[in-house]
Formats: C-alpha cells, sequence, structure tokens
C-alpha cells in the first residue's frame, strides 16, 4: 500500500500531465493503478526488487506504438524512411528527458542521494522513469487514453521543429553532406580523453562508473567542433553539432557580402 503523502504527491504529478476531466474520471473508477505509477518512480539504486526497471523495458514498446500512431495520423503523406527518422528523435533519450524535465519529474523519483548527485545519469534516469510511467499509464487502462491526450501536445511541436530543421539532429550527416559539397572531403573524428571530477561518495560506486567520452572533429587540419556523451556515437553527435554551426559561420564569412 502507498502512504497517504506519497499518494497525494503521485495525483499532483498526474495532475500535472493528464487534463483533469479525464484524470477524474478514471481516477474515480479505480482505474488508476497507483502501486505501478509508484514503482515506475523509484530509481534502481533504491531497492532492489521494487524498481522501474522493468516497467522502463515495456514503456519503450508504449511509448515507441505511441509515437508511430501519432505520425501516422499527423505526417500519413510523408515517406516512411522520413516517419522513422521523425520517430527515432522523438523517442531519443534527450527528447524524453527534456518532456520529463518540463514536469520536474526528478521531484518525484525515489532514489539514493549518490545517485540524486549523479550529474552523468540525470538524462538517463528522466528518459527511464517517463517510459516506466507510460507503461504504468497503459496498464491501469490498457490503452493510451491517459499518454497520448497530453504526449501528442509534445510531439506536435518536436515534430514541427524537427521538420524545419535539415539535420533532423543527424549532424554527423548533415556535416559529412556540407564537407563533401564544399572540400570533397569526409570530417575525421578523434576520440579525446575527458575529465571530471566526481565526488569521492559517488566515484566509490559500482552503480556510477559509466564512461563519458569524448570527441573531436577535425577537417583541413583543424579541430572544429568538441563533444562529449555516454556513447562514442552520442559524442560524435556533439562534438558534430558543434562543427557544423562552426564550419556553416566560417562559409559565411567567405562569401562576398
Amino acid at each position: 500500500m502507498i502512504d497517504a503523502r506519497r499518494r497525494k504527491e503521485l495525483t499532483k504529478l498526474l495532475e500535472r500531465l493528464i487534463p483533469l476531466p479525464l484524470l477524474a474520471k478514471v481516477d474515480s473508477s479505480d482505474r488508476i493503478n497507483w502501486e505501478l505509477v509508484d514503482q515506475a518512480l523509484v530509481h534502481p539504486t533504491y531497492s532492489a526488487s521494487y524498481n522501474n526497471d522493468h516497467l522502463e523495458l515495456l514503456g519503450d514498446s508504449v511509448l515507441k506504438l505511441a509515437v508511430s500512431l501519432f505520425l501516422r495520423e499527423t505526417y500519413s503523406s510523408s515517406s516512411v524512411g522520413e516517419m522513422s527518422r521523425l520517430r527515432s528523435h522523438l523517442v531519443s533519450d534527450r527528447v524524453l528527458a527534456q518532456i520529463a524535465d518540463g514536469y520536474s519529474l526528478d521531484r518525484f523519483l525515489v532514489m539514493t542521494e549518490s545517485a540524486r548527485r549523479d550529474v552523468r545519469s540525470v538524462r538517463s534516469r528522466l528518459a527511464d522513469a517517463l517510459e516506466a510511467l507510460l507503461a504504468a499509464l497503459y496498464l491501469s487502462t490498457n490503452d493510451l487514453s491517459l499518454i497520448r491526450p497530453w504526449l501528442d501536445t509534445h510531439w506536435e511541436r518536436l515534430a514541427q521543429d524537427l521538420q524545419t530543421d535539415p539535420t533532423l539532429g543527424n549532424y554527423k550527416a548533415a556535416l559529412q553532406e556540407l564537407t563533401q559539397g564544399y572540400w570533397k572531403q569526409l570530417p575525421e573524428y578523434r576520440s579525446i580523453e575527458i575529465t571530471i571530477q566526481i565526488p569521492t561518495q559517488i566515484a566509490t560506486s559500482a552503480s556510477h562508473r559509466e564512461p563519458i567520452f569524448g570527441s573531436e572533429v577535425w577537417l583541413q587540419g583543424r579541430a572544429w567542433g568538441r563533444g562529449q556523451g555516454s556513447s562514442i556515437k552520442a559524442a560524435q553527435q556533439s562534438a558534430a553539432a558543434q562543427a557544423l554551426q562552426a564550419i556553416s559561420e566560417h562559409l559565411a564569412d567567405l562569401k562576398p557580402s
């Protein structure tokens, strides 16, 4: 059983997400599984047996189904490739973490203090918690009725932003196209060492030893961008984004006024 204080906190969270008339109707019929909602917001560092790991796994599939339906309804005239690119970015950890942060989801997460201080894991834990929460809502009603009314509004905005961004978030591909078109050369990605100061109490915890990768983009004997991430791919994308902006500005300056 969830204590009254925790239930009140969770109710406040769902009131931020779900339109109140719909939430009141579903809650009054006892269809919301509050224990699952609570479990979705328990980080694995807090409890080995009662956490959001399994819900996050299911939530990943629920998320992809909901996004796919949204894209089918909204962008039915788009190609499969275009829809796939849109979906891959709408379900990315970066986007999910942004959505979760907008609802202050971190405030409702139960975790150890060392986990809360681990700045490197903020994006992943927010994304995982949001996916787990989606699973809890889906299992409560066995449909997407508590998910799409609020999540679609985010996808509408984000999809429009991505449509106006020629890179669609794939900065490596956009950079390659730019450098090939101008210099007939491909950018070179070099791994670099990243040094991060981590508090002793966090560094000694085995659960907080996730590596941070670094990357630089080189072209024409010059480093145009530097980035870091939780994977080599993420670090390269981050470096490519910086390089794309720097090279674009450089080429613009070369044009006669």
